[in-house]
């Protein structure tokens, strides 16, 4: 899917130009799912991504970009390296299969879109906040302490698993972001827009009609090369069906 390119273009300018580690997906780096509906008290924390006023940003694109594999990149410390709660962005980029990108539907992405709830390794504890783009995440002291400790390459690959479970979903690259140096302003923003677009996606496949004047995503739409293609074939799509 084009429409989030350029967006991705950005994200990669912010990036150092290599990580600090990288692996392929394997599933038996998976980390082990734990109780979503466990807690994990002030005591029993190490630190939070994003805690303590830090940013926190999180996003899902979806990339026309051939990504040939599923992998997890780290830009910055992995988890058993950092010791206080300090900025973090985890971005995920999907490449969907050809034939689902040429019948794309509603249901489709918002499935997709939803997978991120279902993650919940055991001592990573994730909240989302999906209206302002941001994931915090506490890490627990026993995670920490295991052997070997809790990493990065593990939430990642545990995330690629279930995004695989998706029919639609070709290849995925997740990127975990700890760098100080990193723009977290500008990924934050980025990540807004790529929001925006998706949103801007979705109510076009779920409504298909609309009357462009009065809608609210106008903007992005004049903005990003290819939403108004989309929405104008869409829109064929439904009125061929309908004769």
């Amino acid at each position: 899917m084009k429409l989030f390119d350029d967006v991705i273009d950005e994200v990669r300018s912010l990036l150092p130009e290599l990580p600090d580690k990288a692996c392929s997906f394997d599933e038996s780096l998976c980390a082990e799912q734990g109780d979503k509906n466990a807690l994990l008290f002030r005591s029993d924390t190490a630190f939070e991504l994003g805690g303590s006023g830090k940013y926190a940003v999180e996003s899902t694109m979806f990339t026309s970009f051939s990504q040939a594999k599923d992998e997890v990149l780290l830009f910055g410390k992995d988890l058993d390296e950092i010791t206080e709660d300090i900025s973090f962005a985890h971005l995920t980029f999907i490449q969907l299969n050809e034939k689902s990108e040429d019948n794309l539907h509603y249901e489709q992405l918002k499935s997709i879109g939803f997978t991120v709830f279902q993650l919940y390794p055991k001592g990573y504890h994730i909240r989302i906040s999906p209206s302002s783009g941001r994931e915090q995440v506490k890490i627990s002291k026993e995670a920490l302490k295991q052997n070997p400790p809790l990493s990065f390459m593990n939430i990642g690959c545990s995330l690629i698993k279930l995004l695989k479970e998706q029919d639609d979903v070709a290849y995925v690259k997740t990127v975990f972001i700890t760098c100080p140096d990193v723009d977290y302003s500008a990924l934050a923003t980025l990540a807004r827009k790529a929001k925006r677009i998706t949103d801007a996606v979705q109510k076009t496949l779920q409504f298909g009609e609309l009357d462009c004047a009065a809608c609210k995503m106008k903007p992005i739409c004049d903005e990003v090369e290819g939403l108004r293609e989309l929405h104008f074939q869409k829109e064929k799509e439904r009125k061929g069906h309908a004769t």
